[in-house]
């Protein structure tokens, strides 16, 4: 939220925000307008652009409360920020596959990507102990992070997700080295 924005302001971008939620689970992403959005939401057209570009710019605008989660996430020694990822898609599930399963899931995937890598790049050392670069063991974090979550709420009935955030360890071991132990936290 910016600064000096007024209730107003909030009331319409979370209604617009609650719209394009609820409708992308019920209908397809590619198929949504900014007329249904508008219609849902109780707003009209004139005030949606005043406040976002197009649908793209609303859904992108809707993964703050992503980041906004991961933000004020405890982490425990020695883990990374992924149960907190993982507890946030299973609140979310059929939003979360609809996003991926549709036109928006570019949008979708890259906002979610940028919020998890640069967490990822504050809690990892600048170089691993074999030399891999903060940056690239940050981007395969997420890839890991990203394609699990996929798998895990495609499921029919996913796994808890202290099953699933130990699965991941497990897959990042590698990748994290000696920043997986409590020696040593990321």
């Amino acid at each position: 939220m910016e600064q000096g924005e007024d209730r107003r302001v909030r009331r319409t971008r979370a209604a617009l925000r609650a719209a394009l939620a609820e409708l992308v689970v019920t209908q397809s992403y590619d198929s949504l307008t900014v007329a249904k959005i508008c219609d849902a939401a109780d707003v009209g057209r004139s005030a949606f652009y005043q406040h976002f570009k197009g649908k793209d710019d609303l859904l992108r605008s809707g993964f703050a409360k992503l980041e906004a989660d991961l933000a004020a996430a405890e982490v425990e020694p020695g883990k990374i920020f992924s149960a907190e990822f993982f507890a946030h898609a299973l609140r979310h599930r059929e939003l979360y596959r609809a996003l991926t399963h549709s036109q928006a899931a570019p949008i979708a995937t890259a906002a979610v990507r940028r919020i998890l890598e640069s967490r990822a790049k504050k809690l990892l050392a600048p170089e691993s102990s074999e030399g891999v670069p903060r940056n690239l063991r940050a981007a395969l974090l997420v890839d890991v992070l990203i394609s699990l979550v996929r798998w895990w709420l495609d499921r029919e009935s996913p796994q808890a997700v202290d099953k699933i955030d130990a699965m991941f360890h497990e897959l990042v071991s590698g990748i994290l080295g000696t920043q997986g132990s409590t020696d040593n936290p990321c």
